[in-house]
């Protein structure tokens, strides 16, 4: 039985789906413009997942007031995230000329492989995954970054949601890091908001990135006072901690 669950989700308080087509690996998240879940409705989501076969949960990344009911049932901390955002108000530069185009689907194997070899294999995409991504507001834009006669060697989801901008997604192909591509693709983002009206433009990433946290800072972005926290529990251990129906 699949656990996803994405064709019910606009009845449920939880977004979930399988970890990179892993169906024994489940990623559980509050559902976005939804009450956030209390103890009860996690206890009883964990117990429907372990009867269809679920072995680990991971969670989305949770800010701090969405904890609670998860470490109450028995979740433990996986990683934290820094949590940044920019105003919009002073744009970052391009410097040199690199230039980007909408992604094609046949850019999608090459945007694939550029994201396994910039991430570690939690965090790497699958097909699945980079489609959540750019789904994942109302409106996004989805843009690469080649040279001539080169495969893809960057890319960037960007989506907005009312006034509120996210870049989803940057990788660039490490063996171009320090070209100003990261940058370019970041103030191509930034300015496609402001050109739509966004006020404010979110990015996360891993406390250990430390390049990646450089890039944005260089950009304008500015940490936030409490970052995202990523959780998981193994089903095999036993029971929920509370709140199991």
């Amino acid at each position: 039985m699949a656990i996803d669950d994405r064709s019910q989700r606009a009845h449920r308080p939880f977004q979930v789906s399988a970890w990179r087509g892993n169906h024994q690996i489940a990623v559980l998240s509050p559902a976005p413009d939804r009450p956030s879940p209390g103890v009860a409705a996690v206890g009883a989501e964990l117990v429907r997942l372990r009867a269809m076969g679920v072995e680990r949960v991971l969670t989305g990344a949770l800010h701090r007031s969405e904890l609670t009911p998860f470490l109450a049932t028995g979740f433990t901390e996986h990683e934290r995230l820094h949590l940044l955002r920019h105003d919009l108000l002073h744009l970052p530069a391009i410097a040199g000329p690199v230039r980007t185009r909408r992604a094609w689907k046949r850019d999608i194997p090459g945007i694939l492989a550029i994201d396994a070899r910039a991430f570690d294999e939690f965090w790497a995409l699958d097909r699945r995954g980079l489609e959540d991504a750019v789904r994942a507001t109302p409106i996004s834009r989805f843009r690469i970054t080649r040279q001539p006669g080169e495969p893809v060697i960057g890319y960037a989801v960007t989506g907005q949601a009312a006034d509120r901008g996210y870049l989803q997604r940057l990788a660039v192909d490490p063996a171009h890091h320090r070209e100003g591509i990261g940058r370019a693709l970041v103030a191509d983002a930034l300015a496609w908001l402001k050109h739509h009206g966004a006020r404010s433009a979110m990015v996360n990433t891993q406390e250990r990135n430390v390049s990646a946290l450089s890039l944005y800072r260089a950009c304008g972005f500015v940490e936030e006072s409490s970052g995202l926290t990523v959780l998981r529990l193994d089903l095999r251990a036993g029971p929920p901690a509370a709140g199991e129906a």
